[in-house]
């Protein structure tokens, strides 16, 4: 009994602690992403960045196949699409708080992106610097292909470890829905429509949007957690 306590009690630690810290972050990471917003708005690249786009395009991955299975999967139209599929299964499956929330981050993330991108109005890596393996359409700054990913499928990590029943589960499935964001940066460096501090500013930016929905989600379930403890219901989280 005492082992199966102390068993819980390590994943409440790490799973279910309220995440004080989250707004700090969230401080931290906005102005470091306003920044880079600001650099690149007045570079058209910035320091390493042909350096580093050369020597990925020189790799022997992630290789064509995978860039195009990626690029495919993670374009802004087919993550919102996906996206709202997510929200149909949460809303399906009663975990209706959740849903409403990942509704209302996929809703502002094309507002965002495209508002960043006409604002900051970059140029992608040319032909006489990098070898354009893929097209493009929209400014460069900062990438759709990696930030659109991140905000939906770095929503379902955090998910994950908050309400999978066991740590190696949570973990697992938490890595799992990382895969994708993560091959997007490289991707969209070695088909060469991005460089590289773009790709980051695609990442940062999802967590400017992806923080706040964290606590949101930790919020509600806090409510739900307090209003079970008043009135003795289960939660309908």
């Amino acid at each position: 009994m005492e082992q199966e306590a102390s068993r819980r009690n390590r994943r409440k630690g790490l799973f279910e602690a309220r995440p004080s810290f989250l707004p700090a972050v969230w401080l931290i990471v906005l102005t470091v992403a306003v920044a880079l917003a600001a650099l690149a708005a007045a570079n058209d690249r910035l320091p390493g960045d042909v350096a580093i786009l050369r020597w990925m395009q020189d790799l022997p991955l992630p290789g064509m196949a995978v860039s195009r299975l990626v690029r495919a999967l993670t374009g802004t139209e087919v993550v919102l699409a996906t996206g709202a599929l997510v929200v149909a299964l949460l809303w399906l499956f009663h975990r209706r708080r959740e849903a409403v929330v990942l509704a209302c981050g996929l809703a502002l993330l094309p507002l965002l992106q495209h508002g960043l991108k006409e604002l900051v109005d970059r140029p992608r890596p040319t032909d006489d610097v990098a070898d354009l393996r893929a097209g493009f359409s929209s400014p460069s700054f900062p990438a759709g292909h990696v930030m659109s990913p991140t905000v939906l499928y770095g929503f379902l990590a955090y998910l994950s470890l908050r309400l999978a029943t066991t740590r190696r589960f949570a973990l697992a499935l938490s890595a799992a829905c990382l895969v994708v964001p993560a091959l997007s940066g490289a991707v969209n460096v070695y088909v060469g429509v991005h460089w590289p501090s773009y790709v980051e500013g695609g990442y940062l930016w999802a967590l400017v949007l992806l923080l706040p929905l964290f606590l949101m989600v930790d919020q509600a379930r806090k409510q739900v957690a307090a209003r079970k403890r008043t009135t003795g219901n289960k939660p309908s989280l």
